[in-house]
């Protein structure tokens, strides 16, 4: 009997972790050289969309150090759609409150920020692709680490 129970929790305990993450379609990071967003750096992320019938939700991740001198960033948000069209966006994503406090998961020095820029379904399927620039009034911006795409399915709450 203790057999059967000891593989017992060790199936509950191997389907929680298989199943931690299932709503993830797509994510990926792009980290910056130097931990500094040039202007002239812009990053690009493609993805293919299977089911445009399945409902989404798009994020925008992004990892700074508390040294990253704004409580913002600007981004313009360049999307090619695969039936051709393009379009350009300029987003505000805010890193820290009024009073200077980190507004993302704060480890230490680290400060992991996402998004939710979009929600709905693609319009039809094939590649997605998607290039972040930096729209500050600096050329450079120090004290970034990377920045990510995620796409995950979203499910009623």
């Amino acid at each position: 009997m203790k057999r059967k129970a000891k593989y017992f929790l060790l199936g509950c305990i191997s389907m929680a972790l298989i199943g931690c993450d299932n709503q993830l379609i797509y994510e990926e990071n792009q980290k910056f050289d130097d931990n500094i967003w040039v202007y002239e750096d812009p990053k690009t992320f493609e993805f293919d969309i299977v089911d445009s019938l399945l409902p989404v939700k798009l994020f925008i991740n992004l990892r700074n150090t508390t040294d990253y001198p704004y409580s913002n960033i600007y981004l313009f948000l360049h999307s090619s759609y695969p039936n051709g069209y393009n379009d350009i966006d300029t987003l505000e994503f805010f890193l820290a409150d009024p009073k200077g406090t980190w507004l993302g998961d704060n480890s230490g020095t680290v400060v992991e920020n996402r998004a939710m820029i979009s929600k709905g379904v693609f319009p039809t399927t094939g590649t997605y692709k998607f290039t972040l620039e930096q729209a500050m009034r600096n050329d450079s911006l120090p004290e970034l680490l990377d920045i990510g795409m995620r796409v995950e399915l979203m499910v009623e709450e």
